[in-house]
């Protein structure tokens, strides 16, 4: 009886470079577009956010004479370049600490210290009305992970906690990672709340965007932000004044009737107001929309400290605040 030997002829080594180069030839064209389906994504999430912040200043508003959350620390409606709230005043520590407790604080006679629009936003978490993973965008390369509500320090009273947005990082550094968005900044030239920070501010009223950027360091006045690409949206080649959070393609931006758009440049105020920008008081009695208004604007710097804007009738200067250097993530 004959047998067979039945020899089995596997792949030969030119076969298997075919394939394997059909299969990275697949990977590099699919891979650019599920990194354009994530960011999409990403935008999606964000602009919940950015409508979560609106929505939650809506409720805060309805027990609080239709305004939205804004501390008494500014009494002269001048703008800083913006960082974390820190320490609650002295009258919101000890016994008296809570959540409650805190926010009363910060309208207390005290409070001049804690003027920065971000304790604005953290009363939404101290009253349960948002979270600190919420002030998270999942595009935004500096603040990955949430700000701790509350953060141990030694204070006149022993130990005390406070809440902080600096809280997940370490404190030689001092930039805020756990927030990625800006909000109008609240005062008025005069101290006060201004029109724009209301529940009846309008549809035409930007009140809340993604994560505003800082003049770098070293240029101060400087109106345009380094980006390390070319943005997608920029035909300004590697310079543009958009948000970090999206690469400089763009930022989601809330208005006053909580809707938000999808926005490649910054001019989406008012008569087409830079919202990344402001103006000097009594440089321009025009404000947005007249003549000269977009030659005075100034992007926001480490070293803006103390100044009056343009914006105590409508069309209001809206300049978003905190500010934040895209490469370096300080305030």
């Amino acid at each position: 009886m004959r047998s067979y030997i039945v020899k089995k002829r596997g792949f030969t080594l030119i076969e298997l470079l075919v394939v394997i180069s059909i299969i990275a030839l697949l990977i590099a064209i699919l891979l650019p577009s599920l990194a354009r389906a994530k960011e999409l994504a990403n935008r999606a999430v964000c602009s919940a956010n950015v409508r979560g912040i609106i929505q939650s200043c809506y409720i805060y508003a309805q027990s609080n004479n239709s305004q939205f959350p804004a501390t008494d620390g500014n009494t002269t409606g001048a703008i800083t370049a913006g960082g974390a709230p820190g320490a609650p005043p002295n009258s919101a520590s000890g016994s008296n600490y809570t959540s409650g407790g805190v926010v009363n604080g910060w309208y207390g006679p005290t409070a001049a210290t804690v003027e920065d629009p971000l304790s604005c936003l953290w009363m939404l978490v101290l009253q349960g009305q948002d979270t600190p993973k919420s002030y998270i965008c999942p595009s935004d390369p500096i603040a990955t992970t949430p700000s701790l509500e509350y953060q141990s320090a030694a204070g006149a009273n022993g130990a005390e906690y406070y809440c902080n947005f600096d809280s997940v990082i370490a404190a030689s550094n001092g930039n805020g990672q756990g927030e990625s968005y800006s909000i109008a900044d609240p005062w008025g030239i005069s101290g006060g709340v201004g029109g724009w920070w209301t529940d009846n501010a309008g549809s035409d009223v930007p009140v809340a965007s993604d994560m505003a950027p800082s003049s770098p360091s070293g240029t101060t006045g400087s109106t345009q932000q380094r980006l390390t690409t070319t943005a997608q949206s920029n035909t300004y080649g590697n310079y543009i004044y958009n948000s970090g959070n999206h690469n400089g393609d763009g930022q989601n931006v809330g208005f006053g009737d909580d809707h938000v758009s999808w926005e490649v440049n910054p001019y989406v105020g008012q008569s087409g107001d830079n919202i990344f920008t402001w103006q000097a008081a009594g440089t321009n009695s025009g404000g947005p929309g007249s003549s000269n208004y977009q030659s005075g604007q100034t992007q926001v710097s480490s070293a803006t400290t103390a100044v009056s804007m343009q914006f105590n009738t409508p069309p209001y200067d809206i300049c978003m605040l905190p500010a934040r250097d895209v490469s370096t993530g300080a305030w």
